[in-house]
C-alpha cells in the first residue's frame, strides 16, 4: 500500500541522529561540544563559557574526583579505624598508640581550627588534646603552627596548664564570658595565620604518617 510504501522511504532513526551528531561544533573556550544554534548564539562559547560558570563547574568535577579517591584512600581508612577506636572501644583514647594519638590530636586541631578557630579546639572536648597536638606539630617540625597554637593558648590561659577538663578550661577561658573581649580579636589573628597553612600540615601529617607506618596496606 501507499502507506507502507511511504514508511518505506523514511530514512532510519539512527542516521538523522548520526547526522545531527556530526554536526555539533567545539566550544572555542573549553572544547566541549555544543550544538551549532548555541555556537551561532553565543559567538562559538558553550553556555557555561558564555555564562562565566566554566571555572566553577571544573573545580566542583575536580573536589568530586578528589573525594571519591580520598575515600578509597589508605588514610580515609585508617582516619575511619582510629576514630573508631576513640570511641567505639572501652580503651578509647588512652588505648591508642603514642603515634596514633599525636596523629588524631593534630588532625582534630585542624578540624576544630579550620571550623571555628581556636576558641573552639579549647572549648570543646578536643582541647584536652593540646599537650599531643603540641608535640606532634613539633615532631613533624611543623614550627609555625606549633608557635600560633602556643600562642593562643597564651592567650586563654596565660601561663597556666591548660586544664583536660572541659569545664575547668570553660571557666577559665575569657571568650566564654564575651566574644567582644581582646582575647577575641588575638585569636582571630592567629586564626587567620593558621589558615593560611605555613606548614603545609597536611602534607606533613601523610609524612608522619608513613614513617610511623600508621596508614594501612593493601
Amino acid at each position: 500500500s501507499r502507506g507502507r510504501l511511504a514508511a518505506s522511504r523514511k530514512p532510519p532513526l539512527t542516521s538523522n541522529v548520526s547526522r545531527l551528531g556530526s554536526q555539533r561544533l567545539s566550544c572555542s573556550a573549553c572544547s566541549e561540544s555544543i550544538h551549532p544554534d548555541t555556537a551561532a548564539k553565543n559567538g562559538g562559547l558553550c553556555m557555561p563559557c558564555k555564562r562565566g560558570t566554566r571555572a566553577q563547574i571544573e573545580a566542583a568535577k575536580l573536589r568530586r574526583e578528589q573525594e571519591r579517591a580520598y575515600e578509597q584512600s589508605a588514610e580515609r581508612k585508617y582516619w575511619l579505624d582510629l576514630v573508631h577506636r576513640v570511641y567505639e572501644t572501652p580503651e578509647g583514647f588512652d588505648g591508642l598508640a603514642v603515634s596514633d594519638r599525636v596523629y588524631y590530636a593534630v588532625c582534630c586541631l585542624m578540624g576544630e581550627v579550620y571550623n571555628g578557630g581556636f576558641d573552639q579546639f579549647f572549648s570543646n572536648r578536643t582541647g584536652s588534646l593540646y599537650g599531643y597536638a603540641l608535640t606532634g606539630l613539633l615532631d613533624m617540625e611543623a614550627d609555625s603552627s606549633a608557635a600560633l597554637l602556643t600562642q593562643a593558648k597564651e592567650v586563654l590561659f596565660g601561663a597556666q596548664l591548660v586544664p583536660t577538663d572541659q569545664g575547668d578550661r570553660l571557666r577559665l577561658m575569657p571568650t566564654v564570658q564575651s566574644d567582644s573581649c581582646p582575647a577575641s580579636e588575638q585569636l582571630e589573628r592567629l586564626d587567620k595565620a593558621f589558615y593560611a597553612d605555613p606548614d603545609g600540615l597536611g602534607e606533613r601529617c601523610e609524612i608522619y604518617a608513613a614513617k610511623h607506618r600508621l596508614y594501612p596496606t593493601g
